[in-house]
């Protein structure tokens, strides 16, 4: 038996460019094109460095194998009004794929799963949004979110 003999046929096969990673957060569902992940992981409340000059949206930084991950709540990315942060937090996080969203991690309350593009609704694609469920884009995170925000104390 040869490896060839173990592969199924292409037609078989689901391309990862067909395949999304889908998430919940509250009632919402929000997927993410399996490209743009490079892993889902389990961070512990207690490794996160607080920034608390920017943006709500980012909840803080995270020393993950070396790397400083900025942490995003997809709560607040959807503009829900509960979040609280748990001891330990599910994260997306996000490859060079994701262009200018590489090697950051998207806070979800759960992973549910991984579908094929035939299996989702074919308005997710065009408006982002159906129903309860939306697609994650670089849209959705403002580009002002890294700038730190600067207080001042008039005298």
């Amino acid at each position: 038996m040869t490896i060839t003999d173990l592969t199924p046929p292409i037609a078989e096969q689901t391309l990862l460019a067909d395949r999304f990673i889908l998430t919940q957060i509250e009632d919402y569902t929000l997927v993410f094109p399996a490209t743009w992940v490079a892993e889902i992981l389990r961070i512990d409340r207690s490794q996160i460095l607080d920034l608390p000059f920017y943006d709500s949206l980012l909840v803080g930084i995270a020393n993950y194998n070396g790397l400083m991950t900025p942490l995003l709540a997809a709560a607040r990315l959807l503009e829900l009004e509960q979040f609280s942060l748990p001891a330990r937090l599910m994260v997306v996080r996000l490859n060079e794929a994701a262009g200018q969203l590489e090697n950051v991690g998207i806070i979800v309350d759960r992973a549910i799963g991984s579908t094929t593009r035939a299996e989702l609704p074919s308005n997710l694609f065009v408006t982002h949004c159906a129903g309860e469920m939306v697609m994650m884009r670089s849209s959705l995170v403002p580009t002002s979110l890294w700038k730190p925000h600067y207080w001042s104390v008039n005298n």
